[in-house]
C-alpha cells in the first residue's frame, strides 16, 4: 500500500500532512447526528485535522476521520516517527523506561483503585485492552496474585516484552483472544484507549460475551475540560470526552455506570476514569433520554488553537536545532 503520509526532510518540523482523499466524513458515534460545529483547524502536528463538536449531543471529535486503511498504515509506518517523546527509545521497551515515564506509579494507583473498590480480586480473570509493555497487567498480578492475565497489544515487541513483563497471555486483536475460547472475564481495563478508537461504541458493544456475570470494565480517557494546550489535539486521538459524553458513550453501549470521578495521573493529561458494567435493564438504557449538549470542552479546545502558530514555531525551532 502506498504511504498516506509524506516523510520531510531531515532536522525539518514534522510536517507530514494526510493525503485528503484518505479522510471520510462520519457521524458521531453516540448520537448519530451529522451537523457540527468547527471548534479548531489545526493541531499538534499541524496535519490539517479539524475538530468539531456535535450539535446534537456535544462530543468532541475529529471529522473528517482518516480511513481505517489510513489509520493502519499510519500505525505501522508513521506512528513512532511522531511520539518518539512519549515511548521507548528505539522502541523497544524496557523498565528503565517504565520508571522514568513513571508509568509504574500510575498503573500501580490504578490497581490500588479497582482493589479498594472490590473490583479486583485475587482469582479473576483480568484482560488489558491496549496493554502495550504490560505494566497494568504487572500491577494487577502484584496486588492479586493467582490472577490470570491477558493483554491485547497489537505491537508484538510490546506484546512479548509484557508476557515477560507481567506474566501474563498475549493476543494481537480481540478476534484473536475469541478465537482462543477464553473463560469468561471478570475485569476489562481499558486505560487511555477508546480515544484512539474509531468505532468505541461497537468495541464495547462487542465485549459482552466474553464477561463474567458481574464483570466490571475500567475505562480511563483525557478529560477534555482540563485541555490547556494544542498537543491535546492530534492524530492518534479521535475523541474528546467529558464526564458527559463518557457516560453517554457506556450508556448507549449498553452498560451501567457505577463511578466516573476526575484523575490527575502523575506524567500523564487530566483525566476522568470510569467503571461500569453491563446494564441489567437494557430496555431502560436504551429508551434513556437525549443528553442535552452543554458544549462541554468546545471553550477549552478552541482555546488550545488560539494561539497554534507559537506552537507550531516551538516545535519548529526544537526540530531544527535536533
Amino acid at each position: 500500500m502506498a504511504d498516506t503520509f509524506t516523510r520531510p526532510p531531515p532536522k525539518q518540523p514534522a510536517s507530514w500532512s494526510l493525503d485528503r482523499s484518505c479522510l471520510e466524513q462520519v457521524p458521531c458515534p453516540l448520537c448519530r447526528g451529522d451537523r457540527f460545529e468547527r471548534l479548531a483547524t489545526t493541531d499538534r502536528y499541524n496535519m490539517g485535522l479539524i475538530t468539531v463538536g456535535c450539535l446534537g449531543c456535544g462530543l468532541v471529535m475529529t471529522n473528517p476521520q482518516p480511513t481505517a486503511e489510513a489509520l493502519d498504515d499510519f500505525y505501522a509506518h508513521h506512528y513512532r516517527h511522531f511520539y518518539s517523546d512519549f515511548g521507548p527509545r528505539d522502541g523497544i521497551p524496557t523498565e528503565e523506561h517504565i520508571r522514568s515515564r513513571r508509568i509504574d506509579r500510575r498503573c500501580a494507583v490504578t490497581a490500588d483503585l479497582l482493589v479498594a473498590r472490590d473490583e479486583l480480586l485475587p482469582g479473576m480473570v483480568v484482560l488489558d485492552i491496549g496493554a502495550a509493555e504490560g505494566s497494568m497487567l504487572k500491577a494487577v498480578g502484584d496486588r492479586a496474585p493467582g490472577t490470570r492475565r491477558i493483554a491485547i497489544e497489537p505491537n508484538p515487541v510490546f506484546g512479548r516484552f509484557a508476557m515477560a513483563h507481567a506474566g501474563c497471555e498475549w493476543h494481537a486483536s480481540l478476534a484473536d483472544l475469541r478465537a482462543s475460547l477464553p473463560p469468561p472475564i471478570d475485569l476489562v481495563i481499558i486505560n487511555h484507549v477508546l480515544e484512539h478508537l474509531k468505532h468505541p461504541v461497537q468495541v464495547l458493544e462487542s465485549l459482552k460475551p466474553l464477561l463474567a456475570p458481574n464483570a466490571r470494565v475500567y475505562i480511563e480517557v483525557p478529560d477534555v475540560l482540563e485541555y490547556r494546550k494544542l498537543k491535546m489535539l492530534h492524530i492518534a486521538h479521535l475523541y474528546h470526552f467529558s464526564s458527559d459524553s463518557l457516560a453517554h458513550l457506556v450508556t448507549n453501549a449498553g452498560f451501567d455506570v457505577h463511578l466516573i470521578e476526575k484523575y490527575a495521573p502523575a506524567k500523564h493529561p487530566h483525566s476522568l476514569r470510569c467503571v461500569v458494567s453491563v446494564a441489567t435493564d437494557v430496555a431502560a438504557t436504551r429508551d434513556s433520554p437525549a443528553v442535552p449538549n452543554r458544549r462541554a470542552g468546545w471553550s477549552a479546545v478552541t482555546a488550545c488553537a488560539r494561539h497554534a502558530w507559537f506552537a507550531h514555531v516551538k516545535r519548529w525551532l526544537r526540530n531544527v536545532a535536533a
